[in-house]
């Protein structure tokens, strides 16, 4: 077989006249000008893959059309493969399909963009459109054959070509599996196909560089629906009417502890207001054995179905650091009892039903800066093969940021933008006019209210005071200091039982920090004010430990202590751009 490719390939350097006309006559769906205009190639569709074809021959050697033969459609390979393609399947009908490249002006951050107008205030966002694959009408082929460019340099997902070339082979797909026609897309490439548009699940068989997928035509036609791009909402914010899902009990509600309790609070208050926006979904929590029984208990009674996992160790974190366990985010995929998985952070709310965002695809997230989702609320599609494929590449793949977040963007670099009210961050920026600043206040304690998901970043809600938000007598955390959003917080939190609220008291150290924190603002004079205030929390003279005396601890807490010390939740300002 491969000394007749060989022979082959060298007859086409030989005489190519001759061979040129052996193309046009070999094949009745040929359609190969413009491919052997080497004026007229694009450097960003070139690969330099070598097309191993024992590999490729083992992929198809099982596929059948019935009493007919293959008809495979070639995508991005130049005519010397093309010879080689009908020498390695002299029975079927080979045939190049038209693809017109992508417009230079183009780029990754066009589809990308780091902010559109989502509320649509001075335009409708809209995307550029990319070239169709151009066939004759009523074609369909049983096989697409796409050579796809992999650079393996930094970035590499982040290809146009790449990209272009997928959605290509998808449209294809779709279009030839009409009436149950069953279509294989095989792809030729050294670096992994867009695992959310045509995922593991589907692969039928990878031989070195050749992966051969049995799409769904359904899954992949509803992406195709989808904006090429985040240069649109995929999720309108002001639709009329949602789209929802079928199957409820294959949908679930997750989200994930490990290494700290004090989120346990946040996870509480989480799930209980899932169940007052009406939401009779599943809500699964993933834990690791550093969460006690008890915790765990209060877990399950405010509506957590409690999973216990190994957690997964970050291998280019610092040890001890904050991100050195966020890798056991990808236990979600796990969750195979489940079809759909909206993972939520714990520290935040849901103000608003968004179980609609359960007919949305993998992954369904906000934007978060540049070209990047945030992961605090994702859509997944729980997949044992996706699991492995995430731990295959923790060794190779560098985090922008160090956390979980940045890993995903690397892997999942396609994409569905939701409008930021589905995660709205407690976050006022730098650059923020004072009418931006009040518009986001208005929009923290709108009641009936306007945001669907309310995020809560810097120092947590049920790790303060309830008098005031003490994000605002720590210079640094400012910025996320917000009396509004934080009133809201404890209204959920006075809806929950007693019980439940029980796993919400302070800790003696937390109360001890928290006034170590209000005397600092004191001696700085803080404009703001807030450290004047009295606090009338009934937690500050409940204790639930041995040792209650917490203003003992401050006679030497500048010298033996830090605010990261006394408080595990001021690292987690990451969820802005990591973890």
């Amino acid at each position: 077989m491969i000394i007749a490719i060989i022979s082959a390939t060298v007859l086409t350097l030989i005489t190519p006249t001759l061979y040129e006309h052996q193309l046009q006559s070999a094949s009745r769906f040929v359609d190969v000008g413009w491919m052997w205009d080497k004026t007229s190639s694009d450097p960003r569709y070139a690969s330099s893959v070598d097309v191993q074809w024992d590999d490729v021959h083992r992929a198809l050697r099982n596929l059948k059309s019935g009493n007919q033969d293959l008809k495979v459609g070639l995508l991005n390979f130049n005519s010397t493969e093309y010879g080689s393609w009908t020498q390695l399947l002299p029975d079927s009908h080979v045939s190049i399909i038209r693809l017109e490249y992508a417009k230079d002006s183009i780029t990754w951050q066009t589809l990308y963009p780091e902010w559109i107008d989502e509320e649509e205030e001075t335009e409708i966002p809209s995307c550029p459109s990319l070239p169709e694959p151009n066939v004759r009408k009523g074609v369909r082929f049983d096989v697409i054959a796409v050579k796809l460019p992999c650079t393996r340099v930094a970035g590499w997902s982040r290809d146009v070509a790449r990209l272009h070339l997928q959605l290509s082979a998808a449209k294809l797909a779709v279009a030839s599996s009409k009436l149950n026609h069953k279509v294989h897309v095989l792809f030729v490439s050294d670096c992994f196909p867009i695992p959310n548009l045509f995922p593991c699940k589907n692969l039928v068989r990878h031989e070195g560089n050749a992966w051969l997928y049995s799409p769904d035509s359904k899954a992949l036609r509803e992406k195709l629906r989808l904006p090429v791009g985040s240069c649109e909402l995929a999720v309108p914010l002001k639709a009329k009417s949602r789209l929802f899902s079928v199957d409820r009990r294959r949908e679930a509600y997750a989200t994930i502890l490990h290494s700290a309790s004090e989120y346990v609070c946040g996870a509480i208050s989480a799930a209980q207001s899932i169940r007052q926006s009406g939401s009779t979904r599943d809500l699964v929590i993933l834990v690791d054995e550093t969460i006690s029984d008890h915790h765990r208990r209060g877990l399950e009674s405010a509506g957590w179905k409690v999973r216990i996992i190994q957690r997964i160790r970050n291998p280019k974190a610092v040890r001890d650091a904050y991100n050195e366990w966020n890798y056991s985010k990808f236990r979600l995929w796990q969750l195979t009892d489940y079809d759909k998985i909206i993972f939520i952070d714990a520290d935040l709310l849901i103000l608003r039903n968004v179980d609609f965002l359960f007919a949305m695809p993998e992954i369904t997230a906000t934007g978060n800066n540049a070209t990047l989702f945030n992961s605090g609320v994702m859509i997944i599609e729980p997949s044992n093969c996706t699991f492995q494929l995430l731990m295959d590449h923790i060794n190779e793949i560098t985090s922008y940021n160090g956390g979980d977040q940045g890993y995903l963007n690397e892997i999942f670099t396609w994409w569905h933008r939701i409008p930021k009210h589905m995660n709205f961050l407690k976050h006022f920026w730098e650059g923020d006019s004072e009418e931006m600043k009040a518009k986001k206040t208005q929009l923290f304690g709108a009641d009936p209210p306007v945001l669907y998901v309310l995020h809560y970043l810097g120092l947590k809600p049920w790790l303060c005071f309830r008098d005031y938000d003490c994000n605002w007598n720590n210079p640094p955390m400012r910025e996320f200091a917000s009396d509004v959003a934080h009133a809201r917080w404890w209204k959920v939190h006075d809806r929950m039982p007693r019980k439940l609220q029980s796993y919400c008291l302070l800790r003696s150290r937390q109360k001890a920090g928290l006034e170590w924190d209000r005397r600092q603002a004191e001696k700085a004079n803080s404009e703001d004010g807030h450290w004047r205030r009295n606090i009338t929390d009934p937690r500050l003279k409940t204790c639930f430990e041995k040792f209650c005396f917490w203003e003992s601890m401050l006679w030497h807490w500048g010298e033996n202590n830090n605010r990261t010390k006394g408080s595990p939740a001021t690292v987690t300002t990451a969820s802005l751009a990591s973890s």
